[in-house]
C-alpha cells in the first residue's frame, strides 16, 4: 500500500508506532483524524460541516451534531447555515458585476449614488468600500443596544445619514467595516433596481447554480435551516438572532457547503466577472493601490505563507462561527459551516485539511498536532513535542499566535495546560506578545493581580502597533489591578 507522506506521519501519531495492518488502512486513518478536530460538536451539539474541494471536484464532505437541537434534525452537507462576514465575498462580488456591466466604477463616490449622503461622503469610494477603507462609524456604535426592532442595511444607511464626520479620512487606513458592507448592499439596490436578495439570486446563486442558498429576510422560510445556539454551562440555548442578525450585505447569507463548490468553481471559470476583477478581488489594497502583499481584498483577506496565496475569510455572529479558505495555487478550498460560536479553531482545521489533501505539498499546522499529543501524552512531553515539530519547518507550519489560542481553548477547564503554553510561547518566542498577554490574562484570572498586571505591562513593551488593540487593554487592566 502506498502512502502519502502526511499519512504515515498521522499514522505514527495515532498507533504510537508501527501501525498494524489494519490501522494503516487510510480511510480509518483520516476518519480518525477528522473525528478529532470535530470532536467538539460530535454528539448531541450543535453542528458543523465541512467541505474539502480540489479541482473543483468534492473530496470529502462531512457534517456532524444537529441544525436543529429542539427537533433533532441532524445536519448534513446540504444544511444551510448564516455565513456571517463570509457573506462578504458575495456582496463584493455583487458590485464588481455592477461594475463589469459599467453601471459603477471603483472610483465612483458614496454621494454619486446615493445623493442624500453627507458631504463626507465625497470622498468615500466603491473601492474604499470594499477595502475597509472608508472610516465610516460602525453601526453597532451607532443604534441602541437595549433597542427592539432588529436593524437592517437600509436603518444602518440612515444612522450614518444622519453622522456629520468619519472616523479616519477615507482611505488612511483600514478599519474593519461592518457598516461598510451593508452600505455596498444598499448601493446594490439603488444601481441594480432590485433587492439585495433578488439580486444574489438572480446574479449569483442561479448564475453559479447555488440553489440551496438564500438571503435573510425576517419571516421568509429558509430551507434546510441550521439555528444557532450557546451554550450557558449546563444546556445549549437557542441564540439564533440579535439585533444585528437581520442585516443583509455583511453577513445575511445562508448557504451549504455543498453550494460553496458551484461558487468555489465559478471564480476559477469566470462564470460572473472578468479574470482581472477577480484578481482585484485577491489581491490586498492600500493607500497606493493594489500590492501582491498580505491584506484585505474585496471580500478576501490575504496571506502569503509558504510562497503561495491564501484567501480566506471567517464569519461570526450570535448563533454562527464558519470559515472559507482558498489556495488558487493548489485548486484546494476548505469550508467550515458551524451552529454554535462556542468553539473557535476553525481557521486551523481548515488549513489542516488542506495539508492533508495537498498530498503534503502544504505544510502540517504544528499545533494541531501538538493539540493530539497533549490528549494522548499529557502536557509535560509539549515541549518535546514542539521542539520535534519546530526543527522541520518544510513538514509543519508553527504559527505563535496559534499556539496561543491553544492555549486559551484550555483556559476553562485544563489550566495547568494552559499556564504550560503560554510559558512555552514566552520561551520560545519572547519578543512576541501572545505568551505574555496569555499568562497576563491567567493569572487575573486566577485573583493574581501583582503576577497579572507583571505581564500586561510585558505585552505593552513587546507589543507593535499592529496590536494597538491589545495594547489599549493592557494599558486598562495595568490601571484597574493595580488601584
Amino acid at each position: 500500500m502506498k502512502y502519502t507522506p502526511l499519512a504515515l506521519v498521522l499514522l505514527i501519531l495515532i498507533g504510537g508506532g508501527k501501525p498494524s495492518e489494519k490501522r494503516a488502512e487510510k480511510n480509518e486513518t483520516k476518519q480518525e483524524i477528522i473525528n478529532f478536530l470535530f470532536k467538539d460538536y460530535i454528539g448531541e451539539k450543535p453542528s458543523a460541516s465541512f467541505i474539502v474541494i480540489k479541482d473543483g471536484q468534492i473530496e470529502d464532505c462531512q457534517s456532524f451534531g444537529y441544525a436543529d437541537l429542539e427537533n433533532k434534525i441532524r445536519a448534513n452537507c446540504k444544511t444551510n447555515y448564516r455565513l456571517g462576514s463570509v457573506t462578504k465575498q458575495f456582496t463584493a462580488m455583487g458590485i464588481l458585476i455592477l461594475i463589469d456591466q459599467g453601471k459603477l466604477k471603483y472610483d465612483s463616490r458614496l454621494t454619486e449614488v446615493i445623493p442624500e449622503f453627507p458631504e463626507y461622503g465625497k470622498e468615500i469610494t466603491i473601492k474604499n468600500l470594499l477595502t475597509h477603507r472608508s472610516g465610516l462609524q460602525e453601526y453597532s456604535k451607532l443604534y441602541p443596544h437595549d433597542a427592539e426592532e432588529q436593524l437592517v442595511d437600509k436603518m444602518v444607511l440612515d444612522l450614518l445619514v444622519q453622522q456629520d464626520s468619519l472616523l479616519f479620512p477615507a482611505n488612511s487606513k483600514f478599519n474593519y467595516s461592518n457598516s461598510g458592507y451593508a452600505v455596498l448592499a444598499m448601493i446594490i439596490e439603488r444601481v441594480s433596481g432590485k433587492s439585495f436578495k433578488e439580486f444574489m439570486h438572480q446574479e449569483i446563486f442561479e448564475k453559479t447554480g447555488m440553489t440551496n442558498s438564500t438571503v435573510y429576510v425576517k419571516g421568509h422560510p429558509i430551507k434546510n435551516r441550521a439555528y444557532g445556539y450557546k451554550f450557558n454551562d449546563t444546556i445549549y440555548e437557542n441564540k439564533d438572532q440579535n439585533l444585528w442578525s437581520a442585516i443583509q450585505g455583511d453577513g445575511g447569507i445562508y448557504s451549504s457547503v455543498t453550494d460553496y463548490v458551484q461558487w468555489d468553481n465559478s471564480l476559477y471559470n469566470k462564470t460572473l466577472v472578468k479574470s482581472d476583477l477577480i484578481n482585484d478581488a485577491f489581491s490586498n489594497w492600500n493607500e497606493k493601490g493594489k500590492t501582491d502583499g498580505k491584506g484585505y481584498g474585496f471580500g478576501w483577506q490575504i496571506d502569503i505563507k509558504n510562497d503561495r496565496k491564501y484567501v480566506m475569510h471567517g464569519g461570526s455572529t450570535t448563533g454562527f462561527l464558519n470559515y472559507a479558505l482558498r489556495i488558487p495555487s493548489e485548486k484546494i478550498t476548505v469550508v467550515i459551516y458551524t451552529n454554535t460560536t462556542d468553539y473557535g479553531g476553525l481557521g486551523r482545521k481548515a488549513n489542516f485539511l488542506a495539508s492533508y489533501y495537498s498530498e503534503g505539498k502544504i505544510p502540517i499546522p504544528a499545533d494541531v498536532l501538538l493539540e493530539k499529543d497533549i490528549e494522548e501524552n499529557g502536557i509535560g512531553n509539549s515541549t518535546k513535542k514542539f521542539n520535534q515539530l519546530k526543527a522541520d519547518t518544510t513538514k509543519y507550519d508553527v504559527v505563535e499566535n496559534d499556539l496561543v489560542s491553544l492555549g486559551f481553548r484550555y483556559m476553562k477547564n485544563e489550566r495547568e495546560k494552559a499556564l504550560s503554553l503560554f510559558e512555552l510561547v514566552k520561551t520560545e518566542y519572547p519578543h512576541y506578545l501572545g505568551g505574555y498577554f496569555g499568562l497576563a490574562q491567567f493569572y487575573k484570572s486566577d485573583g493574581n493581580k501583582e503576577k497579572a498586571v507583571e505581564y500586561f505591562k510585558k505585552v505593552t513593551e513587546v507589543a507593535t502597533s499592529e496590536y494597538q488593540r491589545q495594547i489599549d487593554y493592557s494599558n486598562k487592566m495595568i490601571k484597574e489591578l493595580s488601584e
